[in-house]
């Protein structure tokens, strides 16, 4: 707990501060709440967590505290904060706020081991009252905040109702089917006061030997700081069990009471449908007025717009609260001291990016969470860095957070390396290799692809030719359909090959994808296989077939993966359906290739960092044949390359606002296209400027 004391020499209201810690912290002043972060619990390197005040304070002397978990995974606890309090009186100026040597400290106790609860919390241990075991703080050198978390929005989450409810005995443990005792002897009385928007407050006292035990169900999964507001029940325990599914309890917490009114918030955010609460020792009467997860998410409100008719439509609107559900300051992954999946996050952020446009959480959970450029970790780091540098056009993180790309593209690998971790690597070299190439640093490009065909040799080793898939490891025959999509991930497959791999990745003795995250990527593998119909059906088989389930999020619809990353299927959608992708870094050049032979009629917007970008297309058949209407509307200062697809004619004609520009495999010059292509499988347009533009094929 640190505290300093704040002499206003005038009434002021509002203000902002920023804040750093080794770990995660609430403040108050004068003991009522006015912010709060997660620091060190989110990311290793600090971030900048920014907050607007919203309240008054008159004249004279107050106290500011702030409560600071001190589990730092790293180097020493600390903290850092400037800010300031905007004056009432017009003309008065401002009262700085800063961490400084005037502060002071006092440690406090912590869970003994061993004991029921994982983290307890007393609100008797409070010691603002005295100031006999405060301690001077001292200066630390602290690694500098690296970037600033975004600006995240607090909600408060109640639950929705009670899934049981007894009294029981006193020493009960936390389950989710409580024994009731007999006779029923103590108070809880107006209990529903503790769901969303009810009232008036709870009033409980417990008997001798008696307490409480009731689950809560929030109705979806919640990840967010536990907030209680209590007033009187000087002694009595709370108890808490949080579990993302039934039956079993995640962690645990334990709250003693104080006196008067309690507004008290945990440090660690949970990740919790159901909480089990045992209320005990209230021997005085207590009013429990709220019980909550205060839920952070940085709240973005762009949209682009989908219209793949149906049953796409249904997946496609799952999409927002799935995404506000990762996006809580930094996208919400394995916490620190874990290592960061890199893998997961490239899902949230490409998914985030195809529905917003947003790309400031990504920036922010790079830099906190990147690798350290001196040890080789991280191998799918590189990958995440290039999805990122694509879609925001941010050179300069990019070329900042390079030496760590480049070294999560060499990590150390052996003979027993398993197939899937060489198949990452390669994707990380390989996008690294881009990212040089970008930023126009040539010889650690040639480095990383040098690096990318020692780990194709690595993986084709583990071809199995009787199989026509890659073994899981460099012995046995195991193989999963996981360890193909990564291969054809990392690319380097053959067209031929990606085919009878995307054929023999369904026979019965091959291990099917276990959750969402590697869906994904499965899907995303087969299509840069050019294996578009498998992969359609991944995304169909996956995510439509469940479209419809109770659940909000797509997490809360596959219950069995309450506790893992769950990404929808945005990115997949826009990028392989509508077709829409950049191919330089903030769309200065992008491709559009709509896939007019699976979706005969469609429209969708990608909003990006030049401004929205618009494609559409209609199919319509002629007796057998078939006249196609695609109509693109391009961005100010955006290259794009639009692709059209042959379908079965041979000699197709191709004309832009009513002008011929392709007939007989000729061009005809015209001055909206700057570019004209052809394959065997399509033409391509190009246009390198804004406008509009109808394109007819026949």
């Amino acid at each position: 707990m640190l505290r300093c004391r704040l002499e206003l020499t005038g009434p002021c209201r509002n203000g902002s501060l920023a804040c750093a810690a080794s770990g995660p912290f609430q403040m108050y002043i004068d003991g009522l709440r006015i912010a709060g972060a997660p620091g060190g619990s989110a990311t290793e390197a600090p971030l900048w967590y920014t907050r607007s005040l919203s309240g008054s304070w008159d004249a004279g002397e107050h106290e500011l505290v702030v409560l600071v978990d001190g589990s730092a995974h790293n180097g020493e606890r600390w903290f850092a904060m400037h800010g300031e309090l905007a004056a009432s009186a017009v003309g008065s100026g401002t009262h700085a706020v800063e961490s400084g040597l005037h502060w002071h400290g006092l440690e406090l106790p912590v869970a003994p081991t061993g004991t029921q609860a994982a983290e307890r919390f007393s609100a008797l241990e409070d010691p603002r009252s005295g100031d006999r075991f405060w301690e001077g703080v001292v200066s630390v050198q602290a690694t500098p905040p690296v970037g600033d978390a975004s600006n995240a929005a607090e909600k408060q989450i109640e639950a929705r109702e009670f899934a049981a409810f007894e009294e029981t005995a006193a020493d009960a443990d936390l389950t989710f089917s409580p024994v009731a005792v007999l006779p029923r002897s103590g108070k809880f009385v107006h209990r529903d006061g503790l769901l969303a928007g009810l009232a008036p407050a709870a009033s409980i006292r417990t008997a001798a030997g008696h307490g409480f035990t009731f689950v809560l169900d929030f109705g979806r999964i919640v990840t967010g700081v536990p907030n209680f507001r209590l007033r009187d029940g000087r002694a009595g325990i709370v108890d808490v069990g949080w579990s993302t599914a039934w039956g079993r309890i995640d962690s645990r917490l334990r709250y003693v009471c104080g006196s008067e009114r309690q507004d008290w918030f945990a440090l660690r955010a949970v990740r919790a449908r159901y909480a089990v609460v045992h209320l005990s020792d209230f021997d005085e009467e207590c009013q429990f007025e709220h019980f909550s997860l205060c839920e952070r998410s940085v709240a973005v409100t762009d949209s682009a717009m989908l219209d793949l008719g149906e049953p796409f439509q249904s997946t496609w609107v799952q999409a927002p609260l799935s995404l506000r559900d990762s996006r809580l300051d930094v996208y919400h992954t394995a916490p620190p001291p874990e290592n960061c999946d890199w893998l997961g996050l490239t899902a949230l952020m490409c998914n985030d990016a195809a529905r917003t446009g947003h790309t400031d959480t990504a920036r922010a959970t790079l830099l906190g969470r990147a690798p350290d450029p001196t040890t080789a970790r991280g191998s799918g780091f590189a990958a995440c860095l290039e999805a990122y540098h694509l879609r925001s056009g941010d050179d300069k993180t990019a070329a900042a957070l390079l030496p760590a790309a480049l070294v999560s593209s060499r990590v150390p690998t052996d003979p027993t390396t398993p197939t899937q971790t060489l198949a990452e690597q390669a994707a990380s070299a390989a996008a690294a290799a881009r990212i040089c190439g970008h930023l126009a640093r040539t010889q650690e490009a040639d480095d990383c692809n040098e690096r990318l065909q020692g780990l194709y040799t690595s993986i084709e080793s583990r071809w199995r030719e009787d199989r026509g898939l890659y073994a899981d490891a460099a012995s046995g025959d195991d193989v999963s359909q996981f360890t193909q999509a990564l291969v054809l991930l990392a690319g380097g497959v053959s067209a031929a090959r990606a085919l009878r791999m995307a054929t023999t990745m369904r026979g019965a003795d091959v291990t099917p994808v276990g959750d969402l995250r590697q869906a994904f990527f499965l899907a995303e593998g087969l299509w840069r296989g050019g294996q578009g119909g498998r992969a359609l059906e991944v995304v169909k088989n996956q995510w439509l077939r469940i479209a419809d389930r109770e659940g909000i999020t797509w997490r809360d619809k596959r219950s069995a993966e309450a506790g893992r990353l769950a990404p929808g299927p945005d990115h997949l959608l826009t990028t392989w359906l509508l077709g829409v992708s950049p191919t330089e870094p903030g769309f200065r050049r992008a491709r559009v290739r709509p896939a007019l032979g699976v979706i005969p009629r469609a429209s969708g917007e990608v909003l990006t960092p030049k401004g929205p970008l618009r494609v559409s297309w209609r199919v319509v058949d002629f007796d057998e044949e078939s006249n196609t209407t695609v109509t693109l509307e391009t961005p100010e200062a955006c290259v794009v390359e639009l692709v059209i697809d042959r379908g079965n004619r041979r000699q197709p004609t191709l004309s832009v606002n009513g002008e011929v520009v392709w007939r007989n495999e000729k061009i005809y010059p015209n001055p909206s296209v700057r570019e004209i292509a052809a394959s065997e499988d399509a033409v391509t347009l190009v246009f390198d400027r804004q406008g509009t533009w109808k394109v007819i094929l026949a």
